[in-house]
């Protein structure tokens, strides 16, 4: 499956999907199980960068390293930068702006992508097949 050449376009398809599934899981958690915005956002965090990972490295960025361990090590410290700023926008637009809490989620993971983008092109998927 060609997606595009161009890696940002082929970050941002799996991107959306990722949202898409980050989103989904926040709803399902938070409707259905516990009605906590933090605990809701952190088990559809972990879905989706699981998900993240294994596509930006075979589907996104091509990387053919076997240093999965460091690499999964570094995505994740990128990730846990991008969940506190995930979190704190979701945090002040439900909370504290009183905006529904599913248009926040989707706000606040837009408030991510570009920054995740460029941080795992340089620091964690730089070794290219």
């Amino acid at each position: 499956m060609i997606i595009s050449n161009n890696k940002f376009i082929r970050y941002i398809f799996f991107a959306l999907i990722s949202s898409s599934i980050n989103i989904a899981m926040y709803y399902i958690t938070y409707t259905f199980i516990i009605e906590s915005v933090v605990l809701s956002n952190i088990v559809a965090y972990t879905f989706s960068i699981i998900f993240q990972f294994i596509t930006n490295k075979k589907l996104v960025y091509k990387n053919c390293s076997q240093k999965y361990i460091k690499e999964f090590l570094s995505f994740c410290m990128i990730k846990v930068l991008a969940f506190i700023i995930d979190t704190s926008v979701l945090y002040l637009l439900v909370d504290c702006v009183h905006i529904n809490n599913i248009l926040a989620k989707i706000i606040s993971n837009c408030s991510t992508t570009i920054s995740n983008y460029t941080l795992n092109q340089k620091i964690v998927f730089k070794d290219e097949c």
